[in-house]
């Protein structure tokens, strides 16, 4: 697993640093396509927290070409002759897309994110390497309700991850989306 990169919100004068995704939760996204294992999620965006309001303000993303695809080769098992063979997947061409590609009611250049309520979370100090993650000792964690900020508060690590069974581990991988890897063409949109 590799690193992920993070998402940047800018608060009170200050870049910060999450890998918390509030554009996952918005209803009408569209798929964003993994072109790079370092952003599985397809996308990068920069938020803005301006007047108690969460905006993001700029994306780079990949989502599904319209119209073109892309064959690609992949070695796959014969189930009737135990044999390896190879097999042709197709799958969408990625298109590079900015903000108001993937939504033009963005005004202005923001889009306030309405559809977000939770937790967003920032280490805070020296991070402590953890193989393919950081941990921090505390992290300020600022909640929303619908895109306003209504709570700013410093947490332990133990109170921001508390500790989770092997069972629980497991459902919420089985729980997650699968994801989508190795497009090799990339387009710009137009």
């Amino acid at each position: 697993m590799t690193f992920q990169t993070s998402e940047q919100f800018l608060h009170q004068g200050k870049k910060l640093l999450s890998n918390n995704c509030p554009l996952a939760m918005h209803p009408h996204a569209p798929e964003f396509l993994t072109v790079t294992s370092m952003c599985r999620r397809g996308y990068n965006g920069t938020w803005r927290i301006k007047d108690d309001q969460l905006f993001l303000i700029k994306l780079d993303a990949y989502i599904k070409h319209p119209t073109a695809v892309h064959g690609r080769r992949v070695l796959n098992l014969d189930d009737e002759s135990d044999d390896f063979c190879f097999k042709i997947i197709y799958e969408p061409m990625a298109v590079n897309a900015n903000l108001i590609d993937v939504f033009p009611e963005a005004k202005d250049g923001k889009l306030f994110a309405d559809w977000f309520s939770g937790d967003i979370n920032f280490g805070q100090g020296k991070g402590e390497d953890q193989g393919m993650a950081s941990a921090y000792p505390k992290y300020l964690t600022l909640s929303f309700e619908k895109g306003i900020l209504v709570n700013e508060i410093v947490r332990t690590y133990e109170d921001v991850f508390p500790p989770k069974t092997m069972e629980q581990r497991m459902e919420a991988l089985l729980k997650s989306p699968p994801i989508r890897i190795g497009l090799s063409r990339i387009y710009k949109a137009t």
